[in-house]
């Protein structure tokens, strides 16, 4: 029973990703959100759980991907198409958000031949990039009317390139506790609760945008003058 609790978190994630696919056809959207919180808790645990228990595997690696594509690729890309078709005929803004199906596949295909790194990840996360598009689209504070449909195309374009890039963003987890040896996630970190406290969960695509601009510029000024 306990070698398969690393693969009961990741069947857990697969199938309340399904249910969060039903729930955008029905418009739930406050069990979207939330559901999708627990499908982000539950991609750590099953992760955690396979290396504090000794448990990884190849077969572990495989069905955790494919979980993630559900929870963190097919799910994000209804949720775009969804809200275009809600808000626009144009065929190109709906269609859009396949980039990410596809950017999503390839960037966990990619990942299940790369050698894992605990200090950072090739290109950008699958469960980054949904985080900042469900909190985006669902978010309804006083910024919403700087995100128009053409401003969302364009981070869809750049987020699609970003998980497929190699560039290095940062592992958020904690291998040790030296602080100086994690100084830039305790900072993201607190920026994090920061955001939280002034502007609620649903401003969560902030911090992602933070930590997304952060890595890009940090791996732009590695490439120009610290080779």
């Amino acid at each position: 029973m306990i070698r398969n609790i690393p693969n009961i978190f990741t069947i857990a994630n697969l199938v309340l990703g399904f249910i969060c696919i039903l729930n955008v056809f029905v418009k739930n959207d406050f069990e979207i959100i939330y559901i999708f919180y627990v499908c982000l808790i539950l991609d750590f645990l099953d992760g955690f759980a396979a290396r504090k228990l000794n448990l990884t595997s190849e077969f572990g690696k495989q069905i955790d991907s494919l979980a993630d594509l559900v929870s963190f690729g097919i799910l994000p890309s209804i949720i775009l198409y969804e809200y275009f078709d809600s808000n626009s005929f144009n065929l190109f803004l709906k269609y859009s958000s396949i980039l990410i199906l596809v950017s999503s596949s390839i960037r966990l295909a990619k990942f299940n031949i790369s050698e894992e790194n605990n200090n950072f990840f090739i290109g950008l996360p699958t469960p980054a990039n949904a985080l900042f598009f469900i909190s985006l689209i669902y978010y309804n504070g006083s910024l919403k009317h700087y995100f128009s449909e053409y401003v969302i195309v364009f981070f869809i374009i750049l987020f699609s390139m970003l998980m497929v890039s190699k560039i290095k963003f940062i592992n958020l987890k904690f291998s040790n506790f030296i602080i100086t040896e994690n100084l830039e996630r305790l900072m993201l970190i607190l920026t994090g609760f920061i955001l939280i406290t002034f502007e609620g969960h649903s401003a969560i695509f902030l911090l992602i945008l933070i930590y997304v601009s952060y890595c890009v510029i940090k791996s732009i000024i590695s490439t120009l003058f610290l080779k």
